[in-house]
């Protein structure tokens, strides 16, 4: 999702937090004595002094000093850039993979070693941390974590994040990004404007690789079945065992790619919170267009079904309403809309229909003890008392403020124990701050470049033609109006556009194997990859264990920083990494707190996490929002898929 208005505010405060924190100090041990794992199972990792000695030429240690049960140190892969074919004797270009070990605390590493990947695209090797805090201590001691900073991203070179491929880094022509879904030429400009910086990105001539006598284009090689090849590279060079595979969110596809096309060396899979397993970006747009009304829609619902926050009224008839009452304003609009354009400029957000009927959907459900003065307001068309009413409740003390709350931290605290964790130096994880990994970084991958250029590699069918765009994008926010607000199609555009006028695609192959098994997880109300999808993956992994949580969540693991979910059903999955099987039925279902106890509406809007009301019947049974590290890759990419 691109410029969101709360998603601007909430990248600059997630920025400022983690510049203000800068924490740095070692992952602490936790030895503890756990359970021998199965042998017909599970294979030991090497030593600890063979991932030092790993050769050099193909792997290079920033400081193979820190290679310590229990610690965390970095290197680089150094690979071709494209997959080598034996009795073919063709130089490539080098490109160098930051990639991260959690090193488990026995050694060496009883269980193995373990790929993870936390989403994105533009989630980091910071994955290796988060993963580290949702797996239990069992896990922690007895596997190696390896996370990566995929190519083009991160501390990894070449990198792709430059300005010429960022669409918000255009000047004024950025503007043509804030798209009103109502008004076609609106959407023409925007059309425009991915165009141009889709053809000026592919042009950049830094990303012409030469070896031999060939010249490689580097935008044809950095998507996510490079990833894959190149996590089994590492594989290979960590000892040549089966590689155990955790993937949340984008961090499933990557997963997925990596068990289809490397399925005899997949030892344990995880896919949660899957993203569709196909390469058709028209498909995928339309199934998370339809999953972002649905959840929009069970919220509303949920007044009907008890939610006390609601209290009494029709609050559907209500929106539909207020949405009708926005339209009635019909050609006094533009005027209308003047004394909100000063506020919202200042985080670059133009005003139109779908963004004040957010704030109004905003206010609706953070103001409930006016909110049958505004339904009867909206109800009898007073246009001058909803003006009034709209404009006391956006700059009075009730104000609909454009922040989120609950940010990532670097320090946590589970469970009682406090930890702290070193990243964005030189040999530890990284994660995308302003002027890390270097100059201006956090400003130009921004909101959506990694994932731009990631999923205009992979996927198929995207338009090339400006009509067949702006019609499609219009039909569906016809179809899925998300009561007025234009959310689904806004929060799921984004990747439509990425394809829009790229030059080349590269698409990968159809996600699965029959024979792959592994627990396919997944949400009913995911706040951003549709259930569709976790039932796509597990028609695609036939031998897989489907795992469902009625959660309004991104991931069964959310429910480890989060109130609102059910911990048991992660448990599932931490079961499943202790002992190499499977012990529940396929297509378990997990209850979660309900999505009237669980969301406000500010989470639905933003597609956000929701945390869970303290003041809820219900005991909770984790860490309150304040104390949880949050899903660490949303510091890279915010909305992670």
């Amino acid at each position: 999702m691109i410029f969101s208005t709360f998603a601007i505010a909430a990248i600059l405060t997630v920025r400022a937090a983690a510049e203000r924190i800068g924490l740095r100090g070692k992952q602490p041990h936790l030895f503890s004595q756990a359970a021998a794992p199965n042998p017909e199972v599970f294979e030991a990792a090497i030593s600890l002094e063979d991932f030092r000695n790993v050769d050099p030429e193909k792997f290079e240690w920033v400081n193979p000093v820190e290679i310590q049960a229990g610690e965390t140190t970095c290197g680089f892969l150094k690979a071709p850039l494209v997959w080598e074919i034996e009795d073919m004797e063709i130089v490539y270009p080098i490109v160098r993979t930051y990639v991260c070990v959690t090193f488990a605390t026995q050694q060496p590493a009883p269980r193995g070693n373990m790929a993870v990947h936390c989403g994105g695209p533009g989630g980091l090797s910071l994955c290796n941390y988060k993963i580290w805090l949702d797996l239990d201590e069992e896990a922690r001691s007895t596997y190696n974590l390896i996370g990566f900073d995929q190519r083009g991203m991160g501390r990894s070179t070449p990198t792709f994040v430059i300005p010429e491929c960022a669409v918000h880094m255009q000047g004024d022509d950025s503007n043509a990004l804030m798209i009103n879904y109502n008004d076609e030429e609106s959407i023409r400009a925007a059309a425009k404007l991915y165009k141009q910086v889709h053809i000026n990105c592919w042009n950049y001539p830094g990303f012409l690789l030469e070896a031999g006598n060939a010249t490689y284009h580097f935008l044809e090689h950095s998507g996510t079945r490079q990833l894959a090849e190149d996590i089994e590279r590492v594989r290979r060079i960590f000892g040549d065992q089966k590689l155990s595979v955790y993937g949340i969110s984008y961090g499933t596809v990557v997963m997925g790619v990596y068990a289809t096309m490397f399925a005899e060396n997949v030892n344990l899979m995880v896919l949660d919170g899957s993203v569709d397993p196909n390469s058709d970006i028209v498909s995928r747009t339309i199934d998370d267009v339809r999953s972002k009304q649905e959840r929009l829609d069970y919220f509303i619902a949920s007044c009907e079904f008890g939610n006390v926050q609601c209290g009494t009224f029709d609050v559907r008839s209500c929106i539909n309403d207020v949405n009708r009452m926005v339209d009635w304003i019909g050609d006094e609009y533009e005027s209308w809309l003047t004394p909100f354009r000063s506020i919202l400029e200042l985080v670059g957000v133009s005003a139109h229909k779908g963004l004040v009927m957010n704030i109004v959907i905003g206010i609706i459900f953070s103001a409930y003890n006016k909110l049958k003065s505004l339904c009867d307001i909206a109800k009898n068309k007073d246009e001058a008392l909803f003006f009034d009413w709209l404009i006391d409740n956006l700059l009075g003390n009730n104000a609909f403020e454009f922040e989120m709350e609950s940010f990532p931290m670097l320090n946590v605290t589970r469970d009682g124990v406090t930890y702290f964790f070193e990243y964005n130096s030189e040999s530890k994880p990284t994660t995308a701050e302003l002027n890390w990994p270097f100059e201006s970084y956090g400003l130009i991958a921004g909101f959506s470049l990694c994932q731009d250029l990631v999923t205009a590699q992979d996927m198929a069918f995207g338009s090339y033609d400006e009509d067949r765009y702006v019609n499609f994008l219009m039909n569906l926010n016809t179809e899925y109006p998300g009561a007025g607000t234009q959310l689904p199609v806004r929060s799921s555009n984004q990747w439509y556009s990425a394809t829009y006028y790229w030059p080349n695609i590269t698409p990968l192959p159809p996600i699965g194997n029959p024979l792959v098994k592994g627990v396919i997880a997944g949400q009913l109300f995911d706040s951003a990859t549709p259930y569709i999808w976790t039932q796509k993956m597990r028609d695609s992994f036939k031998s897989a264990t489907l795992l469902t949580s009625r959660s309004v969540n991104h991931g069964i693991q959310s429910s480890m920083e989060s109130i609102s979910g059910d911990r048991r059903c992660y448990g599932n999955i931490l079961r499943y990494f202790k002992h190499g099987y499977v012990d529940f039925n396929d297509g378990k279902v997990c209850d979660a707190m309900h999505i009237g106890d669980s969301c406000t509406i500010e989470d639905i809007l933003v597609g956000g996490h929701c945390y869970g009301n303290i003041n809820s019947t219900q005991t909770p049974t984790s860490p309150t929002p304040s104390q949880n590290l949050l899903e660490l890759s949303w510091l890279d990419s915010v909305i992670a898929l």
